[in-house]
């Protein structure tokens, strides 16, 4: 395939608030907790780097930790002919993307599509990233999903079992999720001003101002960490491989 120009953004602006449950686990942000030598923040922007077509990287950052992030990236800040930009982040998720978003339009970069991937998913590849960018290109959007193989519940305010759902074409989502860009710019700019909606992802917004948002199949190893045993898990699994 022709790859499209694109630029990637990064999410890291989180405060790890789920990570940081356990009494036992130090206080730090999950993107900066240590897989073997690298950043779990280094592993989820590398595979970006391999990609034809790659403009600039954006990476979230929460405020008062611009330097902290800048450490976490390690030499792929320097050694990489990409441009990195360190952006701070807002009071939530679509607020930093969205600052993103237009730092990249600001950047006078030309780009055709731009990916939004989670900063706490470490096992990211670039044939993922190269598979989703070739779906955008057919539908404006894209995104990995996992067929669902549980059954699915529903529970009340007792936290008793209250409905069965049909899993029939229920699919979780991963990221990088994958949009044209000037779409998904104008569509967070739409969805900034509807403060009655509290939007799970940008494919949620994206389609809410109708984009449409095609699927590939994703990659059950493509997890992302939110509590301290997921991080458990990572690491058994990265010594493993």
């Amino acid at each position: 395939m022709a790859f499209p120009s694109h630029a990637a953004i990064i999410t890291a602006a989180g405060s790890s608030e789920r990570f940081q449950t356990s009494p036992n686990h130090l206080r730090r942000k999950k993107e900066f907790i240590l897989l073997d030598d690298r950043t779990v923040l280094y592993h989820a922007v590398e595979p970006f780097l391999s990609v034809p077509g790659l403009q600039a990287i954006f990476v979230t950052h929460p405020i008062g930790l611009h330097d902290e992030t800048e450490v976490a990236l390690d030499n792929l800040m320097f050694a990489s002919k990409i441009p990195i930009y360190l952006v701070e982040g807002g009071q939530s998720r679509q607020e930093s993307v969205l600052k993103a978003l237009e730092l990249l339009e600001s950047s006078a970069l030309q780009v055709s599509y731009v990916a939004i991937h989670d900063g706490a998913r470490p096992w990211l590849t670039s044939s993922l990233i190269i598979n989703t960018l070739a779906t955008a290109t057919v539908f404006g959007g894209a995104v990995p999903v996992l067929v669902v193989h549980d059954a699915l519940k529903r529970i009340d305010e007792h936290q008793c079992l209250s409905e069965h759902l049909e899993r029939n074409n229920i699919v979780t989502v991963q990221t990088p999720q994958i949009f044209s860009y000037p779409k998904i710019l104008e569509a967070h700019r739409h969805a900034i001003i509807n403060t009655q909606k509290a939007y799970v992802d940008d494919t949620e917004i994206f389609s809410d101002y109708g984009g449409m948002v095609g699927t590939v199949e994703g990659v059950i190893e493509n997890r992302k960490i939110t509590t301290p045993s997921d991080m458990e898990v990572t690491v058994v699994r990265h010594r493993e491989t």
